[in-house]
């Protein structure tokens, strides 16, 4: 089908306010590449037949086109460029599709496959790669996980590695457990999957550790339920925020009951370990 099609114009300081607006607008991916004259070319995809809306643009940033494109395979030039590369202390991810030459794994480190079909959960955004940090640095080992926001499952994955009891991960993109099935047979790992919202989650078994890998906005409603699901003494690990912002959301937390344990920053991003009681 056709998708219509957003290219802005932005400093690169720029990029990360601007991807939060576009997804909360409900974009279906994002790519950029440098424009040539200091500033970055950033496109943004959504349903051709998305009325008009006008996202909030933060300052310095210039609506270059929009137009509706035909379908095709966005994602066959990362592809062709991806390479396997190392994630946190514990994983070598290859974004390749099966059939490749086999990826020659550093010692220590655990091949995880994740053919690069979605625009995150390789790993290689800092969203992901600061969850799966704190992820290893928690102790997982016989834990019953909840994995929000799951993705390609990249996360999953890592907490079975880790030891969990089980995990469950689900996410609001229709499409994403699909994804995460497919990987799940890849790696041999399997976590249970669905989309779906916490609502459709039983109130019992309650986790011991719960991963938001996702927009502050988008678990906004559901913190309190979320905390309801949790044993006493589980730890949430929370990503996907904004640094900027990082102080309204860990005070959210905090009067639902959880304490700041730990954090980690890269870039514009940064990521929190809460404890609960």
């Amino acid at each position: 089908m056709p998708y219509r099609r957003l290219v802005f114009l932005l400093p690169p300081d720029r990029e990360d306010a601007l991807v939060t607006e576009l997804w909360l607008a409900g974009t279906l991916g994002v790519q950029s590449a440098a424009a040539g004259d200091g500033r970055l070319r950033l496109e943004a995809y959504f349903p051709a037949d998305l009325k008009p809306f006008h996202p909030s643009l933060p300052e310095g940033i210039e609506v270059n086109a929009d137009e509706v494109v035909p379908d095709a395979d966005w994602f066959a030039a990362y592809r062709e460029r991806s390479r396997p590369f190392p994630v946190g202390r514990m994983l070598f991810v290859d974004p390749r599709e099966p059939g490749e030459e086999a990826a020659e794994v550093p010692v220590g480190r655990r091949l995880l496959r994740l053919p690069a079909r979605a625009a995150f959960g390789t790993g290689s955004h800092e969203s992901t790669s600061l969850a799966l940090e704190l992820l290893e640095d928690a102790d997982v080992r016989g834990r019953r996980v909840l994995d929000l926001g799951t993705g390609t499952g990249i996360l999953a994955f890592a907490a079975l590695l880790s030891g969990a009891r089980s995990v469950i991960g689900f996410d609001v993109d229709p499409a994403a457990p699909f994804h995460a099935r497919d990987n799940s047979a890849l790696n041999g790992l399997r976590p249970r999957l669905f989309a779906g919202r916490l609502a459709a989650l039983p109130e019992r078994p309650l986790f011991e550790l719960a991963v938001v890998n996702v927009i502050p906005e988008e678990i906004s409603s559901e913190m309190a339920h979320l905390v309801r699901l949790l044993r006493p003494g589980a730890e949430v690990i929370l990503s996907g925020i904004l640094a900027e912002r990082g102080p309204q959301v860990l005070g959210r937390w905090r009067a639902l009951g959880l304490a700041e344990r730990d954090r980690r920053t890269a870039g514009e991003w940064i990521a929190f370990r809460l404890g609960l009681g």
